[in-house]
């Protein structure tokens, strides 16, 4: 009997055991007379919100479309998307950095697929907009390389200096010299543009008058109107007018026998004069068309005529000659006008004031007989 007695305390002993150890690892729930129960894990109710993780689109460098102001942008079918995507924006990181290596500083591309897609009218621009934008930007990139090629640095600077954005959009255009594509530069922003319905057509040759481009942009960025030398006149003084004028002007220095001499081409005063000239209509249908570009070399033949006008008078070996110039431009110096009307001459003159001689003709006869613009000096003194 004591046996069984001592079986019987040593289970309850184990039960009590059991169930501390239960409830100590938080199996089952409380009973009604506090006792621990297991429970079976419950099935994740239908009505649960999984987790979710945020996916990153990455950012393109196309615009958003401007047309309709805050309308929402057109949406594309899902095959020309994929069309966009897989054949323009993924390509737009190469493309920026062909496009700024060539321009030496980071540029953007910022292309509206949604808005141009609008515009498109023949199957190439709708059912391969993505190739087609591509396209554009390298051929655009071509003619900047060509354009750098012509113009230099000078040329490269100008061109990152107008367009200060450093952005390359794609727009229609109404410009009427513009037949089917071109290029042009406005708020900062070089502009690849198409008229009417042509998206698309000559994609290779969208910059191929840049170089008019950036001429234009100079022109209308300048506040005064015309009177800031436009892109082609500072390219062609350049060009034509600085490389030799120190060899012209130590000759004249030497033949008037001058300590010293300074030579005012007044390019700024000249080119405003030109160009007011012919925006009023007046100039003859043979007058230059782009006397902008030959702003510098006209400039430069006047001061090297005046070289052989005045060896031609005798004042490289004319000691009095030189002294009689001497003493009527004190200053030493020898200026390039366009004035209104001439004292005496017909097509040009020489003339001294306060000091200093000025070689003087009028905007309608700016290229006519340069070389006998000196012819009269000895006359004067």
């Amino acid at each position: 009997m004591d046996f069984l007695k001592k079986a019987k305390q040593t289970m309850k002993e184990l039960e009590g055991d059991l169930n501390k150890a239960t409830a100590q690892l938080g199996f089952g729930d409380k009973s009604q007379n506090g006792a621990q129960v297991p429970v079976a894990a419950e099935p994740a109710s239908s009505n649960s919100t999984p987790a979710t993780s945020t996916i990153n689109t990455p950012s393109t460098s196309v615009a958003p479309s401007t047309a309709g102001g805050d309308a929402p942008k057109t949406k594309l079918p899902l095959a020309i998307r994929k069309n966009v995507r897989d054949e323009f924006e993924t390509k737009i990181p190469e493309l920026e950095a062909n496009l700024s290596s060539v321009l030496g500083q980071p540029w953007k591309i910022s292309f509206d697929p949604g808005h141009l897609y609008t515009l498109a009218d023949d199957r190439f621009s709708k059912e391969k907009p993505g190739q087609m934008f591509t396209q554009y930007c390298q051929g655009a990139t071509r003619g900047i390389s060509d354009y750098i090629e012509q113009f230099g640095a000078d040329g490269k600077s100008e061109l990152n200096t107008l367009a200060s954005s450093h952005t390359m959009t794609l727009e229609q255009t109404t410009n009427p010299k513009i037949s089917y594509s071109g290029c042009e530069i406005s708020s900062g922003m070089l502009r690849l543009v198409f008229r009417d319905k042509y998206l698309g057509s000559n994609i290779n040759t969208v910059c191929a008058e840049l170089a008019t481009a950036v001429n234009n942009a100079g022109m209308s960025s300048n506040p005064e109107g015309g009177a800031a030398l436009d892109f082609n006149a500072k390219n062609g003084i350049k060009k034509d007018y600085e490389p030799e004028i120190g060899n012209v002007k130590a000759k004249i220095q030497s033949i008037l026998g001058l300590p010293m001499l300074e030579l005012h081409p007044n390019f700024e005063r000249n080119f405003a004069a030109i160009a007011a000239y012919t925006a009023s209509g007046k100039q003859p249908t043979t007058y230059p068309r782009e006397w902008q570009k030959k702003l510098g070399f006209h400039t430069f033949k006047y001061f090297e005529s005046l070289v052989s006008s005045l060896e031609g008078q005798g004042f490289a070996k004319d000691d009095m000659l030189q002294e009689g110039y001497q003493e009527t431009a004190d200053k030493n110096e020898i200026g390039l006008r366009i004035v209104d009307k001439l004292q005496k001459g017909t097509y040009n003159e020489c003339v001294f004031e306060n000091g200093v001689m000025y070689i003087q003709t009028t905007p309608q006869y700016w290229t006519s007989n340069i070389r006998d613009a000196g012819a009269k000096i000895v006359d004067l003194l």
